[in-house]
């Protein structure tokens, strides 16, 4: 298909941001002129290489009378819908929706279509919703398509208020040359256990140590790799501590996808006991689940957003309630316990990600997207 769209602006709350790999991939992947616009859900800074740090939008300088807040925040959207006007893409993707927010009225002063991708707390977290969603029936209306990446977070966008049919499901996809398959290792002694996260109230960290702990009592060949970092690292340390699992907890703060590929490699079974959280936190579908089956490592995880859509229980891995320490325990010592099992969950964990979750089939399906927006009917 001839390419109709010839330059593309990506807006992006960060530039960099560690966890935001499926961001920085999808960017890279366009085939086109290309423009970052970041520094919050109203962007300050462009790039055309997110690795770099950009410059400033220009910055009209502000009349004399112009010292409120609402008169500043004025200014800075006007600065950005000059610059937009001067760059002219045919296309804007906003990450978030409060970024889909911010970018609505600019793009549809300048008649630029407008796609927002979703990606978790933007749809479920209660301050956001007070906050922002307010604007959300304004933006379904103004964007001309929204990305989620389950089927849950469709509904819940629907729920509040947008058509159908302007949404468009797209799982993430797991790079399958840097997350490629590697052969199960036989020997199951120490028992890897490994969790790949933000160390948020979300994804459950300190509720897995304490998990961890009763399995290390019954199986003290038990051990726990923890990647990551975020505002629970204090109180994860502090849990290891109190616990007494210095050893057999391991912190390794935040690392790079190869660095993380290696570590999946070196374990036996990824554990990521996401819930929402008591102000309505919630995942999308988490990348690490899909990196995990590619390298051929069943997960153990929770029937909690997107999750249930990639792992298949029993098959590719288990499924158990979310909050529930007791149940992700258990699971962790029928893991160990059925260990002659795992590899050909493995197998089957690689299966389904290379045949329905690979990055170059979200990538593909997402930049058709783009193009069909900028060419087909507006849905109003």
């Amino acid at each position: 298909m001839k390419e109709v769209i010839k330059h593309i602006a990506v807006v992006s709350v960060n530039r960099d941001k560690y966890s935001e790999t499926f961001i920085h991939d999808s960017f890279d992947f366009f085939p086109v002129a290309k423009t970052m616009l970041y520094g919050g859900y109203l962007p300050t800074h462009f790039t055309d290489d997110w690795k770099i740090e950009g410059q400033p939008i220009p910055t009209a300088q502000a009349r004399f009378w112009q010292k409120r807040p609402a008169d500043a925040m004025a200014q800075k959207v006007a600065n950005l819908q000059e610059w937009l006007q001067k760059q002219r893409p045919d296309a804007v993707l906003a990450h978030y929706g409060p970024s889909g927010v911010a970018l609505a009225p600019i793009c549809r002063a300048l008649s630029i279509p407008l796609v927002v991708h979703f990606h978790g707390y933007d749809a479920f977290r209660a301050d956001i919703l007070h906050e922002q969603g307010q604007h959300y029936p304004q933006l379904f209306i103004d964007a001309a398509r929204f990305v989620v990446p389950s089927l849950d977070m469709q509904q819940q966008l629907i729920r509040l208020g947008c058509l159908p049919e302007k949404i468009h499901v797209l799982p993430y996809g797991a790079d399958l040359d840097v997350f490629a398959y590697q052969h199960f290792p036989t020997d199951f002694r120490p028992f890897r256990f490994l969790f790949v996260g933000r160390l948020v109230p979300k994804k459950a960290p300190d509720l897995l140590i304490r998990a961890l702990a009763q399995v290390w009592a019954l199986e003290p060949d038990a051990v726990l790799e923890i990647i990551g970092d975020g505002e629970l690292m204090a109180v994860c340390r502090d849990l290891i501590q109190e616990l007494g699992l210095e050893g057999v907890v391991q912190m390794r703060g935040v690392l790079s996808p190869p660095e993380v590929a290696l570590a999946l490699a070196q374990s036996h079974v990824l554990v990521l006991p996401s819930g929402q959280t008591v102000d309505g936190d919630s995942e999308g579908t988490p990348l690490v689940i899909m990196e995990a089956g590619a390298v051929g490592r069943p997960v153990i995880a929770t029937r909690h957003a997107g999750i249930p859509e990639v792992i298949r229980d029993c098959e590719t891995g288990y499924l158990i309630p979310a909050h529930d320490e007791a149940a992700l325990a258990e699971a962790m010592l029928y893991a160990m316990r059925n260990a002659a099992k795992l590899a050909g969950m493995a197998q089957a964990a690689h299966a389904a990600i290379a045949a329905d979750f690979s990055q170059g089939s979200y990538h593909a399906r997402l930049w058709q997207l783009l193009q069909n927006t900028c060419i087909e009917p507006r849905i109003s």
